[in-house]
């Protein structure tokens, strides 16, 4: 299969599973215990003070950086693989600010596989023959006066 082709796949995999995750806890949230059940949305969205207004500040960061990250990746754009990488590692500084989560089990399943899916899109624009296309050209021969 083209790289690209299979870039292309694995980029609209991950939109797709992004939005998997969050609509699969939004809609079956209810089926979790009752306790358990005021874990599901994030205490940033309650805009309870500084420090919630900071985590949102993150998230909308996050969510900015990997929409710019996607429409990078598909069209073979140099900054998108590191762009990328800042997304990811963004996400993981706003779960581990954001205290306590819960997730449905379909959730985390999806997140697993939404993982699973950026770690295949990492691999393939870090370390086969497409990462070339996000490198810097080279101008092969010297221009003469």
């Amino acid at each position: 299969m083209n790289k690209e082709r299979m870039l292309t796949l694995l980029v609209l995999a991950d939109v797709f599973l992004a939005f998997a995750v969050i609509g699969s806890d939004l809609v079956l949230g209810w089926t979790l215990p009752d306790p358990l059940q005021r874990y599901i949305y994030p205490q940033a969205l309650s805009f309870s003070g500084g420090p919630a207004f900071l985590l949102l500040m993150l998230w909308s960061m996050t969510v900015s950086c990997t929409v710019v990250a996607w429409v990078g990746l598909l069209n073979l754009w140099r900054f998108a693989r590191r762009l990328y990488l800042v997304g990811w590692a963004m996400w993981v500084l706003l779960l581990l600010l954001s205290g306590p989560s819960v997730m449905t089990s379909l959730g985390a399943m999806l997140s697993t596989v939404e993982a699973v899916v950026g770690g295949a899109i990492v691999g393939l624009v870090y370390f086969s023959d497409l990462s070339r296309h996000f490198e810097r050209r080279v101008a092969g021969i010297p221009a003469t006066a």
